[in-house]
């Protein structure tokens, strides 16, 4: 049996950063699996707030949760991407919603919440070769991992990315409530003592404020091929 124990590329960085597109362009470039667990996280929040359970008066009940409904990583072979599926139904449409990507944060802060979830990230590695990106991959999922990335961009940057994503923000938001929401999450996910947003100290750190995705892509795997011709 091939040891898939350290094959993951890990892509972590703050809220906005482009780690999503990068991480689904990088696994087609490789043939890798790519596997975002925003969406994981995006699934258990949006399932708490169909409970009307709130983040901080109700976390037992939100833990409880993990027990009671079934959450599975579908591969897709014909894209190379995992879907997130919840008592086997696809929730990708559904945990989109402004108030769901606000709602995040709050609950990737509960300890049991994300002992639960790093289980489910860790059994993916027996697809093989996969690109997963988060915000504690790197230093938690996969240590051991051979291909760290930590990608940034500077909060404007950032805030005007998801303003042209639909669905991500409120209707009344602008540049400068998008930036200050941005800085908010990152002090947040920065500070909180499970899961901390912080670079691998072997990560290879990208700023692609001034990038454009093909330029962010093309860096990525480019340090890529030369690390696993070093180990060729």
């Amino acid at each position: 049996m091939t040891d898939n124990s350290n094959e993951q590329i890990t892509i972590d960085g703050p809220a906005a950063s482009g780690k999503s597109t990068l991480a689904r362009c990088v696994a087609l470039k490789v043939g890798a699996y790519c596997v975002n667990t925003g969406d994981m996280y995006r699934s258990l929040t949006w399932l708490s707030q169909k409970n009307r359970l709130d983040p901080v008066d109700d976390r037992a009940a939100i833990v409880r949760l993990l027990d009671q409904h079934d959450m599975q990583l579908k591969a897709n072979p014909e894209d190379c991407s995992i879907s997130v599926m919840l008592d086997g139904q696809p929730v990708r449409d559904v945990i989109r919603a402004s108030d769901v990507t606000a709602g995040v944060s709050h609950i990737a802060v509960i300890p049991e919440v994300r002992e639960w979830m790093v289980k489910k990230q860790q059994e993916s590695k027996h697809l093989g070769l996969i690109v997963m990106e988060g915000r504690d991959i790197g230093t938690v999922v996969f240590p051991e991992a051979k291909y760290k990335f930590f990608v940034t961009a500077s909060p404007r940057e950032r805030a005007l990315r998801r303003l042209r994503q639909d669905g991500e923000t409120p209707d009344n938001a602008n540049l400068e409530s998008v930036t200050n929401d941005i800085i908010k999450r990152d002090k947040i996910d920065s500070e909180r003592k499970a899961g901390r947003l912080k670079p691998a100290p072997d990560a290879y750190i990208m700023d692609t404020t001034s990038m454009t995705i093909d330029e962010a892509v093309n860096t990525l795997v480019s340090n890529y091929l030369e690390i696993l011709s070093m180990d060729s």
